[in-house]
């Protein structure tokens, strides 16, 4: 192996961060403070995924455990804000990201029926991997889920040096070239190709009242923001291989695992692997609705999407 393919296989566990800190939450903290990211394996026991076999993981978002935007608490204490499927295809180097509302009524695993973000607070990320794993119909089966907040994705774009995001024009009301949502702070962003600071991309990533479909068009948002993260590392990693060691030592120092290092490498590597251009970015739809005086999303039959997901990570 050359000394460049040896440094390419560094990020590993970094690569896979890096695929999910959009959703789960970013890998720079504070001395002090909680580790931002977990990457656990979705379910106990020995593990060994078969060559070639799709990869499946859950990447979640807790809007708790974020001081700095007045959200209190651990990550398990919230509601999963962000929820998403990454599905890799390991032989043809092609992925999938899959949105799902936080809204959603769905049968939570661990008892009632409920929005699917409660899930988290419910029964814990166990309850949120088993509960998306009925939702496909048993055919995923997760082999990772990751947790995190949003408290340092400011902190993971600017170590990025900023992230490219063709920001979608505002469409809720008239048309805006300039987004004016203040809940997510992200007014002033204009819209178009841009290259976001980490205070930008947050923004846009949480922004839902700038846009007619709300929490469906923030879900799509939440996957460009991840695909620009992931442009952004493929592309620092391929001027400079030597960055990854950096990246290896940021993530090590933040992110909780249960996962052999050398899975990590090996998972990391194939991330690596990918690029944006093959990451399909979708969500599953539905229709908003409400359940007594609480506003919900009825999913529009998300059977077919997922079983096409669930058989080969692609959809076709």
């Amino acid at each position: 192996m050359t000394s460049r393919r040896k440094l390419l296989a560094f990020p590993a566990l970094g690569l896979l961060a890096a695929m999910v800190w959009t959703v789960a939450g970013g890998v720079t903290v504070a001395k002090g403070q909680e580790k931002e990211i977990s990457i656990h394996r979705a379910h106990q026991g020995s593990y060994r995924k078969p060559y070639g076999k799709p990869i499946f993981i859950l990447a979640l978002g807790s809007d708790a455990g974020a001081p700095k935007y007045g959200r209190g608490g651990s990550y398990g204490s919230g509601r999963a804000d962000s929820i998403h499927i990454i599905a890799i295809n390991p032989v043809q180097k092609k992925a999938t990201l899959v949105g799902i509302p936080r809204d959603s009524y769905v049968d939570l695993a661990c008892g009632g029926k409920d929005k699917i973000n409660a899930g988290l607070q419910a029964g814990g990320a166990e309850c949120m991997v088993n509960t998306v794993e009925a939702l496909t119909g048993g055919k995923i089966r997760f082999d990772y889920y990751v947790l995190g907040g949003f408290q340092s994705v400011e902190n993971a774009v600017n170590d990025l040096g900023g992230i490219p995001v063709k920001v979608d024009r505002g469409t809720f009301g008239n048309s805006s070239r300039v987004l004016k949502d203040d809940n997510s702070r992200a007014q002033g962003i204009r819209t178009g190709p841009n290259v976001l600071s980490g205070k930008q991309a947050l923004a846009y990533a949480r922004d839902r009242h700038d846009y007619l479909r709300g929490d469906f068009d923030r879900t799509i948002h939440q996957g460009q923001v991840f695909l620009g993260g992931l442009t952004k590392a493929r592309t620092l990693v391929g001027v400079d291989p030597g960055k990854s060691l950096s990246f290896l030592r940021t993530v090590f120092r933040n992110v909780r695992t249960d996962i052999p290092v050398v899975e990590a490498f090996h998972l990391g590597l194939l991330a690596l692997q990918i690029t944006p251009a093959d990451v399909t970015n979708t969500l599953l739809d539905g229709h908003p609705d409400n359940v007594g005086k609480a506003s919900v999303v009825f999913l529009d039959n998300p059977g077919p999407l997922l079983a096409n997901v669930a058989d080969d990570a692609i959809i076709n």
